[in-house]
């Protein structure tokens, strides 16, 4: 397959709005529209953050007994569950259902994937935001979620910015999110001392199961981009396939094997792993259902 023919691609964006009218027929040619979403999905994200905090301060007694940088973490989890919800829809409409995207893996558009990807990019701003303002007040640093959301953010910005972009892989991308309301189930269950559920311990062998998915799921991405290679040299920027590209790999090699290993052992050792300080070797931690109690002070 050759690249994709440009002016049926751009003329495509706005094709559907005479024979069906839906939520998400908007005029996507236009950069206006779709900046317009990306800034909605940064508010509307960053609202989820407010209204968690809010909620849970005044209805849970587990969220008010937590420190200050344990209630960003809580808030920012409940946000990542509502994204992750929105991403594992799209992503499964794509990688299952969606007769044009299933036909052309490379170029093939939908004006509700354009809707997915500009309110994503929304979305990733808003996490790189919030990530490294928490990173700058509570002196804390998690490289590997810095890499995927700054990678996720610029990737796609990238496919905002480029019309001829395919949507296929975009929404692949998304459903890599699949595990993120259970991860923030786990968290929060943990934090709550139910580590001994049932209810917790369904949740995290479901997550661990989820986090293999996800490494089966970039494979096929892999398979997408060499089986199209031509296609996609044709159609993104030089910039934005080298990111792409570089981020897959790094999710690939690195960052979802290392991810699943600390699930798994989670799994075996509820420890909250984020706010645990680091002991010295051959020691390991008493917990208490998932918590590790503090040393009494002399």
């Amino acid at each position: 397959m050759g690249a994709c023919d440009v002016k049926s691609r751009t003329v495509s964006l706005a094709s559907d709005r005479g024979t069906s009218e839906s939520i998400f027929d908007l005029d996507y040619a236009s950069w206006e529209t779709r900046l317009t979403l990306a800034v909605a999905g940064f508010v509307f994200y960053l609202g989820v953050f407010v209204l968690c905090h809010q909620l849970s301060s005044s209805l849970n007694a587990t969220y008010r007994s937590l420190v200050a940088k344990e209630k960003v973490f809580w808030d920012l989890a409940a946000t990542r569950a509502v994204f992750g919800a929105q991403s594992t829809a799209a992503g499964l409409w794509a990688l299952l259902a969606d007769p044009v995207l299933q036909a052309d893996k490379a170029c093939g558009q939908q004006n509700w994937a354009w809707f997915h990807i500009t309110t994503a990019t929304g979305f990733f701003f808003f996490e790189n935001v919030a990530v490294h303002l928490s990173n700058f007040f509570f002196r804390t640093c998690d490289w590997f979620l810095v890499l995927h959301h700054l990678f996720a953010f610029l990737g796609f910005l990238g496919s905002v910015a480029n019309v001829r972009a395919g949507h296929y892989l975009a929404m692949t991308t998304l459903l890599l999110e699949v595990s993120t309301p259970f991860t923030c189930v786990s968290w929060m269950l943990l934090k709550a001392g139910w580590s001994d559920s049932l209810l917790w311990k369904a949740n995290q062998w479901l997550m661990v199961h989820l986090f293999h998915c996800r490494m089966v799921l970039t494979y096929h991405m892999w398979w997408v981009c060499f089986r199209h290679w031509a296609t996609l040299v044709g159609t993104l920027y030089p910039p934005h396939l080298v990111l792409f590209l570089s981020g897959l790999g790094l999710l690939t090699l690195l960052i979802n094997p290392y991810w699943t290993h600390k699930k798994t052992q989670q799994l075996l050792n509820p420890v909250d792993w984020n706010f645990v300080p680091l002991e010295p070797k051959g020691s390991r931690p008493d917990r208490t259902n998932g918590q590790v109690p503090q040393k009494k002070r002399q």
